[in-house]
């Protein structure tokens, strides 16, 4: 009891990041972002296929099976 006067908390160390820490935190985060923001931008490749086959019309479709047929 009578080092009691002696206990103190631990105090925590001071953390200081240096550039290439803090680039190494900062650029995998900014690729990260432009991933998703360039997937989020592209065109559905899906519904550009099936966009040309619901533009032709029934007389079209019509040559095309007939087409088919005779081969």
């Amino acid at each position: 009891m009578e080092n009691i006067n002696e206990i103190r908390a631990a105090e925590p160390e001071d953390i200081a990041f240096d550039s290439v820490e803090i680039a190494g935190l900062v650029v995998p985060l900014l690729f990260a972002i432009m991933a998703i923001v360039l997937v989020a931008l592209t065109p559905d490749s899906g519904s550009t296929g099936t966009a040309s086959v619901d533009s032709k019309t029934a007389s079209e479709r019509a040559e095309l099976i007939e087409q088919i047929q005779r081969r």
